[in-house]
């Protein structure tokens, strides 16, 4: 077989220019002991943030929160990013409920004006079909705020989105037939389902389904008495409490999901699994507690996001190849409960698959000498012609797609074409400025993702002499970001609306800076 100059395999003998890493390992053990520390980071959210305000406010009062939901408009009226329209309908129906509701106390006329029109002339999203990478609960929780809207009589277009009614219909057919219990998946979205406020569905962290939007319709529907008076008191700490899980320190401004405790600090560690810096001496001393905790966490039906959560089968993957990477004796066959038609869930009765789960349950079984060979040409079918893998169900970034899919597939003999391809595909796509993004502006963590991946192609011996040139400028980028201000954190994690946990963010980023491939 013949092979270019420019898309040789790169030998790893080859020397880099000597990138400084004092300062990120510095940062690094600073880092590694808040990851799960006060159930866990996470970004406000305008949905639940509007859900809150609307139907049970902070004990504050309202102004603050309406007043942060409205800085948070865009210029053509909605709510959410520009980049990702699928993610945008949820959080503006919200939004323009809330505003709408406290006309009388904040002045939001125009922002009502705005919100109205920019939905008056969105076009349909899910009329024929709905994607794997659909908004958590979406086929719940539009419909239910159309029928709120409808209530107010505002004049909401009604678009056909045949596709999302009729999976709606089917979600609610299974949610009457297994009768959800506390911490379970479908708990997430009860706000949109539920009737009856039943006690025993407040989950052990004082929450319906680690949902402030559940909770605090849980809360409104909840009838005042004696009986109910310390679950009350229970759930509104909860409130409060995933408050301040965003930093944005204003009554009523909550998080999409919390606590997220074990979510975080599985996800905050793997980048350290693929950087191959589980056993770095110098971080032991702040890496190992935090080993040892996700090793308590994990039981034999795996793991969840909480420790009052349902076990789900990503956090239960990641787990289990850190542990095992690690030297922890663990079980992989607690991965079976989370598999189904060669690929992997995270909860039972989802109608999405994920890809970037699936591959690290196929990454994770291999660190333990297994193969799913389903699972593995599955991932290899589902590659796009353009070297590209499919929308997931939990990100939005195709770089977070390539780094699973490159872990999963490159010590496959018959990766090799899709790693080639994928390759090349990162490398065209590259920004000018050494760093990588869906939009036309690069962020640090996608940057991350596509250095981490090109470091895992290098492990394989399957990087070329370009891909070397783009890892190298990618670093150079990361390297700058570390130092920069005013870079603004992009949310590209999917919840019911798009979110940014940014401990897990800033791991993947520092554990990017610390490869090489010297």
């Amino acid at each position: 077989m013949h092979i270019d100059h420019e898309n040789r395999p790169y030998g790893r003998s080859t020397p880099i220019p000597f990138i400084s890493q004092t300062s990120t390992v510095k940062r690094l053990q600073k880092l590694l002991p808040q990851l799960g520390r006060g159930g866990g980071r996470i970004s406000a959210s305008i949905y639940d943030t509007a859900q809150v305000l609307r139907t049970y406010p902070p004990a504050a009062g309202v102004t603050p929160g309406l007043e942060w939901l409205k800085q948070q408009q865009q210029p053509d009226g909605g709510w959410g990013s520009l980049a990702a329209p699928l993610y945008r309908r949820i959080s503006t129906l919200a939004a323009l409920l809330a505003l709408h509701q406290y006309a009388d106390i904040v002045d939001s006329s125009e922002n009502i004006a705005a919100a109205l029109e920019h939905l008056r002339f969105q076009r349909e999203l899910w009329d024929n079909t709905v994607p794997d990478n659909l908004p958590v609960g979406a086929e719940l929780i539009y419909p239910y705020l159309l029928d709120e809207a409808a209530k107010l009589d505002l004049k909401i277009p009604r678009l056909g989105n045949t596709a999302l009614v009729t999976q709606g219909n089917r979600k609610r057919d299974y949610i009457s037939r297994i009768k959800p219990e506390a911490g379970s998946a479908p708990m997430h979205s009860w706000e949109a389902w539920g009737q009856e406020p039943e006690l025993d569905f407040l989950d052990s962290a004082a929450s319906i389904g680690h949902s402030p939007a559940a909770t605090a319709v849980w809360l409104s529907r909840l009838p005042k008495n004696p009986e109910t008076e310390a679950l009350r008191r229970q759930a509104e700490m909860y409130l409060n409490r995933s408050a301040q899980a965003t930093g944005v320190n204003i009554p009523g401004v909550v998080p999409g999901i919390w606590p997220i405790d074990r979510f975080e600090l599985a996800f905050g560690l793997y980048p350290l699994l693929i950087a191959d810096l589980l056993d770095n001496q110098t971080l032991q001393a702040t890496l190992q507690p935090q080993l040892d905790m996700l090793g308590f966490a994990l039981t034999r039906q795996g793991i969840g996001l909480s420790d009052h959560f349902y076990h789900d089968g990503d956090d239960t993957a990641a787990a289990l190849a850190i542990l095992h990477a690690a030297g922890y004796i663990v079980d992989p066959s607690i991965l079976q409960r989370f598999r189904g038609n060669g690929v992997y869930y995270a909860f039972a009765g989802e109608m999405q698959m994920s890809l970037s789960l699936t591959a690290r349950a196929v990454h994770a079984l291999r660190l333990f000498g297994l193969r799913d060979e389903t699972a593995i040409q599955f991932l290899l079918d589902t590659q796009g012609e353009n070297g590209r893998w499919k929308d997931d169900k939990w990100h939005i970034s195709w770089l977070y797609n390539t780094l699973h899919l490159v872990l999963a597939l490159a010590p496959e003999p018959e990766g090799y074409n899709a790693m080639m391809h994928a390759q090349t595909d990162l490398i065209h796509n590259q920004h000018p400025d050494g760093g990588w993004g869906v939009t036309r502006e690069a962020t640090p963590s996608e940057t991350a993702y596509a250095v981490l991946a090109l470091y895992a192609l290098h492990k394989e011996n399957l990087l070329t002499e370009a891909g070397r040139r783009a890892f190298l400028k990618g670093q150079t980028y990361l390297q700058d970001a570390s130092i920069r201000e005013d870079l603004v954190p992009m949310s590209l994690w999917i919840e019911k609306e798009l979110y940014m946990p940014p401990r897990i963010e800033k791991m993947f980023e520092m554990a990017a800076l610390l490869v090489s491939i010297q």
